[in-house]
């Protein structure tokens, strides 16, 4: 029982792989489109002009006052678990930022081709980030580049792969407004598994952030265009702030039409969509966010953030 009970874990691990490389279409790493925060499960993948340090998707150019210290984990469906750490270092109109993204998708059992028992293997991404975003010296316009080394391992097989991003905010004071555009991925490969080149796709973001005036509310929307897919998301996200230094966040997509199987109307609601809560106290930061996807299941992360 304890042996037919682990190969079934271990096929929905591997169902779960399949399901991202086939949904991405080419040889490309499920890491590629994972949420790293909880902010992010919590906006449903929108709120790209928000500061999210532990987040590979949020704009290069976003900027932040505060030097901190930030950690995550992300616990996805089968076990697979994603964990992240940063390091923010603002200096004057300027930030450098120093992360690293690590997401495990488990120890599988490993066959031959006779199907006899061989070394158990594992399967793994690691992501090293490199930010740097400044304010411009005449205009009200942020600007950034996020260098990133992606490592990735599938047992005894790897591949390394350089991806650059960029981003400019234009941050409008008279309105509370911020409108930004971020250009993601693009890709020059190191070493391949294999020398089978990965096809990464350069996503194209463009945001617009606005505090309202009578509403403790700051709403964000975004639109993300991923250039091998025929499909552009729309997103739509809030951060409320609420009394006792508590923020209230949630997100929804477009996805929820794509993913939408019609089982019941509830995953029809819920599908695509995130909420979440936060909570800051003497320069210490805790966040909590649940992603609900359209096929059914979810997603859940906590944040932790210090400044110093």
């Amino acid at each position: 029982p304890d042996t037919c009970r682990s190969n079934i874990h271990d096929m929905k691990k591997f169902i779960i792989l399949f399901v991202f490389y086939y949904l991405n279409g080419d040889t490309i790493s499920p890491s590629l489109y994972s949420w790293f925060s909880a902010s992010k499960l919590s906006q449903a993948g929108g709120g790209n002009l928000n500061m999210s340090p532990n987040s590979r998707s949020a704009n290069p150019a976003n900027l932040s006052l505060s030097r901190s210290f930030s950690t995550s984990f992300v616990l996805y469906p089968a076990g697979i678990q994603a964990q992240s750490v940063s390091l923010l270092i603002p200096q004057s109109n300027r930030l450098i930022t120093v992360a690293i993204n690590h997401i495990s998708y488990g120890t599988f059992k490993g066959y031959d081709e006779n199907a006899i028992p061989t070394n158990n293997y594992s399967s793994s991404d690691t992501w090293m980030r490199l930010g740097y975003s400044r304010l411009s010296k005449n205009l009200p316009i942020s600007y950034g580049i996020s260098n990133q080394l992606y490592f990735s391992k599938l047992g005894r097989y790897s591949s390394k792969i350089f991806y650059l991003s960029l981003g400019a905010i234009w941050n409008i004071k008279k309105y509370k407004t911020n409108i930004g555009l971020s250009i993601d991925d693009i890709s020059i490969n190191i070493s391949p598994i294999n020398n089978v080149t990965e096809k990464s796709p350069l996503r194209y973001n463009i945001g617009v952030s606005k505090k309202l005036e009578y509403l403790p509310l700051k709403i964000s929307v975004d639109y993300l265009s991923i250039n091998n897919k025929k499909n552009k998301d729309y997103f739509i996200s809030g951060i409320f702030s609420l009394p006792k230094n508590l923020n209230f966040i949630w997100g929804t997509s477009t996805r929820k039409l794509s993913q939408n199987i019609k089982e019941s109307v509830i995953k029809t609601i819920l599908g695509s969509s995130g909420v979440g809560i936060n909570y800051k106290d003497n320069g210490i930061i805790i966040g909590y966010g649940l992603y609900f996807y359209g096929t059914g299941g979810w997603t859940n992360g906590l944040d932790l953030s210090i400044n110093f």
